[in-house]
């Protein structure tokens, strides 16, 4: 009899146990898959920023649906949007392309954030993609980051070749 006692009361305390690891243990399920869906986005972005650079840096120019030879501002555009997709959404992304001044030690510009021109040949350039990354499902992981997002920035400095 006192076997039988024994068993049937560790059921309530199991329960119990269950009760109050179950909701760390998802949070922290859930926060791993966060946070790499975080450094995927991230990852994807560096990615397509470099991959537009490399058509950026021969001066190359893609061709828009109906044939017709794109600026090649918009190819680089085209291009990281392009890569990006597999991650986010394109029309999320701020893209800047802009001069840089070596003999400064390559600071950025005024205004940089609105400038879209892949200058010259033999000119140093930027590319910078920025994208806003929402914390959406654990909401306590974004109560660490102001507004629940975290800004992403990829950017890549280039010489144009002499085309």
């Amino acid at each position: 009899m006192n076997i039988f006692r024994k068993i049937s009361g560790t059921k309530g305390a199991t329960a119990v146990e269950l009760a109050l690891v179950l909701p760390i243990f998802f949070s922290l399920v859930f926060g791993i898959i966060e946070f790499g869906w975080y450094f995927f986005v991230q990852e994807t972005l560096q990615f397509a920023t470099r991959e537009g650079t490399r058509l950026a840096l021969v001066g190359g120019q893609l061709k828009d649906s109906q044939g017709n030879l794109m600026t090649r501002e918009a190819s680089i555009i085209q291009t990281i949007d392009q890569y990006a997709a597999v991650a986010v959404n394109p029309a999320a992304l701020q893209i800047s392309i802009f001069p840089v001044n070596s003999s400064s030690g390559y600071v950025d510009p005024a205004n940089w954030q609105t400038t879209v021109f892949a200058g010259q040949p033999g000119d140093y350039m930027r590319v910078v993609t920025i994208y806003t990354f929402n914390f959406n499902i654990i909401p306590l992981i974004g109560n660490f980051f102001p507004g629940g997002q975290a800004t992403i920035q990829a950017e890549t400095l280039y010489r144009n070749e002499l085309f």
